[in-house]
């Protein structure tokens, strides 16, 4: 009698893992529900440390992007230092951690105020629940982080009215929002000890949170905001793109008597994307101490943030890939500040030197 194929495999299978080794201990059972509790309870670790995160981020990042507003021209709005949410704005299986933990509803409210921001000045705070502002209701659920942001934005008054609860008392707010380069900054909980801009936002991963000091955070969200400011990543795509079109041609060069699968598009595109990269990256590291320093901020110790970025990644001391070596970047950091501090002596304003024709 012939046997199926599908059980002549589940008798492999079971042959198979019978000859299998196995543990030779036997670890104590544990139940679904245990697992299900401490489960959540991990969430609400990772929502309470993000937004713990976050608000370092805000607090530091605010005043960089009022400072950077004469690198951004194109990309300026108007804020008040408030970052507000729904339980909406967060992903369904955070839905319990962050009501518990943040006290999230569908009502939109205040999870961090920047410090020294307009929101900050004018007493707005944290877990304020805002209700109506410019005089106008504010949506529920989704979407209505959008709706203040769009209130401040379009303002045509002075200052910005926000009628919230706190407590179970109702309190009116005045607050005048600043001009503010329009990037977001935003915490990852995923990526290592680095951090990105994309031309709309800087994003620093938690484990960057985790490593930097304030000294080093400003020094690389500024560094990322001046990425954004200066064009860098449209740059990069244009570069791209023309190295994607020079290897295109000659793929179709070479397609009548060699199958090149394409090799030149994405040799040349990857080549293209690395150009320039290096200056690009000395000059983030140039106009975002400038943005440091218009924000504030000593830049005295800054340096030393590559003598440790070098303890965790020593090939970077000597070898420059799309970066420059952190040996490179110490050294030119001190000659921008140097720079800095003789126009501060100066009385001259903290602008870049551009380049000569």
């Amino acid at each position: 009698m012939n046997r199926s194929p599908q059980r002549s495999l589940a008798t492999g299978l079971l042959l198979f893992l019978t000859a299998c080794a196995t543990p030779s201990t036997r670890p104590p059972e544990v139940s679904p529900r245990a697992i299900a509790i401490e489960e959540a309870n991990q969430r609400r670790f990772v929502v309470e440390e993000l937004e713990q995160s976050q608000r370092r981020l805000d607090d530091i990042g605010f005043p960089l992007l009022v400072a950077a507003t004469p690198f951004c021209a194109e990309r300026i709005t108007r804020r008040i230092g408030v970052r507000a949410g729904t339980v909406a704005d967060y992903a369904e299986e955070l839905a319990e951690a962050v009501s518990a933990s943040l006290s999230l509803t569908d009502t939109l409210t205040i999870l961090g105020v920047a410090r020294g921001s307009p929101a900050h000045e004018a007493g707005l705070a944290s877990g304020d629940r805002i209700m109506r502002a410019a005089g106008r209701p504010v949506p529920r659920g989704r979407g209505a982080a959008g709706a203040l942001m769009e209130a401040v934005t379009n303002s045509t008054s002075e200052t910005l009215r926000l009628e919230v609860t706190r407590g179970g008392r109702s309190l009116t707010v005045d607050a005048t929002p600043v001009r503010i380069c329009d990037y977001g900054l935003v915490v990852t909980a995923g990526g290592d000890i680095n951090a990105y801009a994309d031309g709309d936002r800087v994003i620093v991963p938690w484990a960057m949170m985790r490593f930097a000091t304030d000294d080093d955070l400003t020094a690389i969200v500024g560094h990322e905001v001046a990425h954004n400011a200066m064009g860098h990543i449209e740059a990069r795509k244009k570069n791209m793109l023309l190295g994607g079109l020079l290897g295109a041609a000659l793929d179709i060069a070479a397609g009548a008597d060699v199958n090149s699968n394409q090799s030149a598009t994405a040799s040349f595109m990857g080549m293209a994307a690395e150009a320039y990269s290096q200056d690009f990256e000395r000059e983030a590291d140039y106009v975002g101490a400038y943005i440091a320093a218009r924000a504030g901020h000593s830049l005295e110790g800054t340096p030393l943030f590559w003598r440790r970025f070098a303890s965790v990644n020593p090939s970077a001391i000597s070898y420059a890939g799309s970066h420059p070596t952190t040996a490179e970047r110490f050294v030119r950091l001190q000659r921008i500040i140097e720079e800095i501090q003789a126009k501060l002596r100066a009385g001259e304003e903290l602008l870049p030197e551009t380049a000569r024709p």
